[in-house]
């Protein structure tokens, strides 16, 4: 079955499965650019980080594609300083996205990915709750596709066609023991630091390669939690709301698993502005309930 078979399955509209194949079929423009796009463009974004080649090509390919297909009403970018309007009469999505994760991995070969969500009602400000579709692209030995929905969250896998097939439906995250920490140990505060010991001696494995989308799929693999937290430099963390932690917390619920701030589910939170930014603890349901009584 085919991701568009899929949709129709589950009673998505034909705009949407359109919306879908826009972006499905940007992604070999994408990979064209993998050949020196790691260098540096001399430019920065709005979180101060200098944007590499890919990343920036990245987001004008995607934005290009949505301007280009009359679908969407609005689009944010983690390369973007403000939520773009579109000019389209007819568009009605919203969509978020983090155009290339990962990309400082590119020179090393190891897996990137892009994410997205979908919001129907058309505003991507208007709470996470309002997410109806997420879904990340993970570019790695193979090219893989995790998409959730209403009805769950499902894989996919790329093929010589160009077309996602389903591989696996009604993905859950099993209650694992890996451990996925971001930021520096030196500046974590003092009731990670104790959360991430307690894992350490219970045998948590630890599996990190500062890619949120690859890092994140083991996590929904084998069981465990991805967090970057709240640090005592950054204390709001590192990872984007709308463009990271949202979507990726929307995925996780959807399979069953669960996505915390370090107090509050991240899908209650209504951004205020578009670079917002929070501590995130994601992965297994029981695992993370556990330990948000410990950062309380």
């Amino acid at each position: 079955m085919t991701i568009d078979n899929y949709l129709e399955k589950n009673g998505h509209s034909q705009e949407l499965r359109e919306l879908i194949k826009v972006i499905i079929g940007q992604i070999e423009l994408i990979k064209d650019e993998f050949l020196g796009g790691d260098k540096k463009t001399g430019i920065y974004n709005i979180y101060g980080e200098e944007q590499v080649k890919l990343d920036q090509k990245a987001n004008q390919i995607l934005i290009k594609a949505f301007r280009n297909s009359k679908l969407v009403k609005q689009a944010a970018s983690e390369e973007e300083k403000e939520v773009i309007q579109m000019s389209s009469e007819k568009g009605r999505f919203g969509v978020t996205i983090d155009p290339l994760d990962g990309s400082s991995l590119i020179p090393t070969n190891l897996a990137v990915g892009i994410i997205f969500s979908v919001y129907e009602n058309g505003e991507v400000m208007s709470g996470l709750r309002n997410i109806t579709e997420a879904f990340y692209i993970l570019l790695g030995p193979l090219t893989l596709m995790v998409f959730a929905d209403k009805n769950g969250a499902s894989q996919f896998v790329y093929n010589k066609k160009g077309v996602f097939d389903l591989i696996k439906e009604g993905v859950i995250i099993p209650e694992g023991k890996l451990y996925s920490p971001g930021g520096l140990r030196k500046e974590w505060t003092s009731p990670h630091r104790g959360l991430i010991s307690n894992l350490e001696e219970k045998g948590f494995k630890l599996r990190y390669s500062g890619s949120f989308v690859p890092d994140f799929h083991q996590i929904l693999t084998y069981g465990g939690i991805f967090t970057y937290p709240a640090l005592l430099n950054k204390p709001k963390g590192k990872l984007r709301l709308l463009f990271e932690a949202g979507p990726m917390a929307f995925i996780a619920e959807k399979a069953g698993g669960a996505g915390i701030d370090g107090r509050n589910r991240i899908l209650e939170i209504v951004p205020d502005e578009v670079d917002q930014r929070t501590p995130v603890y994601i992965g297994s349901k029981k695992l993370i309930e556990e330990l948000k009584e410990k950062l309380l």
